[in-house]
């Protein structure tokens, strides 16, 4: 059986998907799967597929895991077996698949990689009425946050009203609704939010779907504006406040 695979750079892509192919062949067996399919797909987020049907099993497993090692791709081929198989706690987070997801060398790959695939991101820290580079240092002056390595800032390209902030915890990317890039918005809002998605990237990766936590909201609570900061938000979500330009 042939493993399929878009090609860039062939050779490289060919031996990549090869390996993909005999690890997840050779981890499947296990199960009791007899015809297995792999191949890397362009999906933004770090995320994985696959439909099984009896003893077939296909997998589209995320691009952004193309250079990643046999080891490392034979853990996540094991966590992704164990969770169609609904065994163990479905933490697909295995300790070889997260030292590789933190490291330097996956980062500098993936991370421009996310952005450019992100059509809502101005790729940019730098809005019309705010940098958003300041508004990082001046958090990282308070001491209520360590440092986030090599975080990507950016503004949004919409102006989203419901979702002023979100962030890619794997990717270290943040993007702040251009909405709040205004001077009729007080600046301490879209610091709040900033602060809001740098602690999440402070807590670094999680299997859980429960990101707000009472340990999560009592950390948001030390910024001194938050209460004021909500206040705005909920005003702006509402359309109640006037954002006319000058």
């Amino acid at each position: 059986m042939t493993d399929s695979c878009y090609c860039h750079e062939a050779g490289k892509m060919a031996a990549e998907c090869d390996d993909l192919g005999t690890v997840f062949r050779s981890v499947g067996t296990s199960f009791g799967y007899e015809d297995i399919e792999t191949k890397f797909a362009r999906y933004k987020e770090f995320k994985s597929t696959w439909c099984r049907s009896g003893k077939k099993v296909n997998f589209q497993i995320t691009d952004y895991l193309a250079e990643a090692g046999p080891e490392v791709l034979g853990d996540f081929a094991l966590s992704l077996y164990m969770k169609i198989a609904r065994r163990g706690d479905g933490d697909i987070y295995g300790p070889r698949l997260r030292e590789y997801l933190v490291s330097d060398a996956f980062l500098e790959r993936n991370q421009p990689l996310y952005v450019k695939r992100s059509r809502n991101l101005s790729r940019s820290p730098r809005g019309d009425n705010f940098d958003l580079r300041d508004t990082y240092d001046n958090l990282m002056a308070t001491g209520m946050l360590g440092e986030s390595r090599n975080v990507s800032l950016n503004w949004t390209i919409k102006e989203n009203r419901m979702r002023v902030g979100y962030c890619s915890t794997i990717m270290h990317v943040v993007a702040i609704s251009s909405l709040l890039d205004n001077m009729n918005v007080p600046e301490h809002v879209h610091e709040y939010v900033l602060y809001h998605e740098l602690l999440h990237l402070e807590d670094g990766l999680s299997s859980s779907r429960r990101h707000h936590t009472a340990e999560f909201r009592a950390k948001e609570h030390l910024y001194p504006r938050w209460r004021e900061s909500e206040d705005w938000l909920r005003r702006l979500a509402a359309k109640k406040v006037d954002l006319l330009r000058s």
